[in-house]
């Protein structure tokens, strides 16, 4: 309703004259006075309270068995309760118990170090890894120019001890933690290669993650870019090394592309769109859904685009920005999907700066595909589906031979037959 509708009144210009008031009259005027002085008492004391409420439990006022529980152990529990631990366990079980499965909570301490590793600039030395069929670490992959790539680490290596401390000894996951560490301090191997025992001394460096691996096939007098990318994880990082791989491959004469998103978690937003801008026609790349927004946010691809051939791998891990990419490249046409059904994560979390410097990231928006639905809940099914062979379902990608990687077979079966002929 408009608000001018309320508007007072003009005052109407009466003569003044005396007053005159039945004693009745009075009696009830000073019974209504003291009716209205104890209703605001009354009202202002009820305010009160629920301040005073309010102060001492905050929101958690309406939160009965909390506050229940919280005055028995105020009154009862023997050696008292630490505030600065309860509020951080608090902080973590009320994220949990809102249900938001995306959420992210980060201590300060740990948010910083989060912002230094999506940089792209770490400190450790730089491999992927999984765990061998003994329990020991397997080094799948070395990331160019970093500590362990200069220090001669390779493929394969398989890691027996750290620091004189066998890792089936400490577990896999405490091995794991003791490679990281300061910068300019060493770190000691004991490796396997090759059936023999090495030692391999690292130092700890900064160096810029590696994101995006590429090589080029041959198949049937066909050259096939492939390009394998782990994660979307910065602009500077992610999108750079895979326009400078696929750069490459062109140069070197590349017909078609193969996009490897398989175990891709997504990452960062600005990442993906940079990406699928390089790749797309000029139009939008997604819709953004914000949370009490009405009208969604669309950005879009400038003009230029690559004009080859592709497929995109995916599985039951393709997640997220992943997805985004996914969807895009099937909504332009450009592609078609190799593999089985993505993860179905269409929903993105912001990150919120707490008091003390801590971080709390909460899903409050939806991105649509460019043309396509919104995939959360759902994920995108490939137009080829075909899964791996059983006895590779639970290894790490990097460790499938490609001669026996049934969707990368499928996928340069499919690409060979889009690239014309000659």
């Amino acid at each position: 309703m408009d608000r001018n509708q309320f508007q007072n009144e003009p005052a109407q210009n009466q003569a003044r004259g005396p007053v005159r008031v039945s004693l009745g009259v009075l009696i009830i005027s000073i019974l209504l006075a003291g009716l209205l002085v104890f209703t605001a008492t009354f009202i202002c004391y009820s305010v009160y309270c629920e301040k005073k409420v309010e102060e001492a439990y905050g929101r958690f006022s309406e939160f009965d068995k909390l506050t229940e529980l919280a005055e028995l152990y105020d009154k009862t529990y023997l050696y008292g309760v630490d505030k600065d631990l309860l509020d951080e366990a608090l902080t973590k079980a009320y994220i949990y118990g809102c249900g938001d499965q995306f959420s992210h909570y980060y201590t300060a301490e740990e948010w910083a170090k989060q912002q230094a590793d999506a940089s792209g600039s770490s400190v450790g030395i730089g491999i992927y890894v999984t765990m061998s069929e003994s329990g020991e670490i397997h080094v799948v992959k070395v990331m160019k120019n970093s500590p362990a790539s200069k220090a001669g680490l390779q493929e394969n290596d398989i890691v027996i001890s750290i620091d004189g401390k066998k890792v089936k000894d400490v577990g896999y996951t405490e091995a794991t933690n003791m490679v990281r560490g300061e910068i300019g301090t060493e770190v000691i191997f004991e490796i396997m290669r090759g059936g023999a025992l090495h030692t391999v001394t690292l130092t700890r460096d900064h160096y810029d993650a590696q994101t995006v691996f590429s090589e080029m096939f041959l198949n049937d007098g066909k050259k096939l870019g492939y390009v394998k990318i782990t994660e979307f994880l910065s602009v500077q990082t992610t999108a750079v090394q895979f326009k400078a791989a696929v750069n490459e491959l062109m140069k070197k004469g590349a017909e078609g592309l193969i996009f490897d998103l398989r175990d891709n978690g997504g990452g960062d937003l600005n990442a993906i769109l940079s990406v699928l801008d390089y790749l797309l026609p000029e139009g939008p790349l997604v819709h953004i859904y914000q949370a009490g927004v009405e009208k969604p946010t669309t950005y879009s691809s400038f003009a230029g685009e690559i004009n080859l051939p592709m497929v995109v791998l995916t599985n039951e891990n393709t997640a997220s920005a992943a997805e985004l990419f996914t969807a895009a490249l099937r909504d332009y046409e450009k592609a078609e999907i190799i593999g089985t059904k993505t993860f179905g994560k269409g929903c993105g979390q912001s990150g919120k700066i707490l008091s003390d410097g801590s971080v709390v990231f909460i899903t409050n928006f939806l991105y649509n595909p460019p043309y396509s639905e919104n995939y959360d809940g759902v994920g995108i099914y490939p137009d080829h589906e075909v899964s791996l062979d059983e006895k590779w379902e639970k290894t790490n990608l990097f460790l499938v031979p490609h001669d026996e990687d049934a969707q990368l077979g499928k996928a340069v079966s499919v690409l060979t037959g889009l690239v014309p002929e000659n």
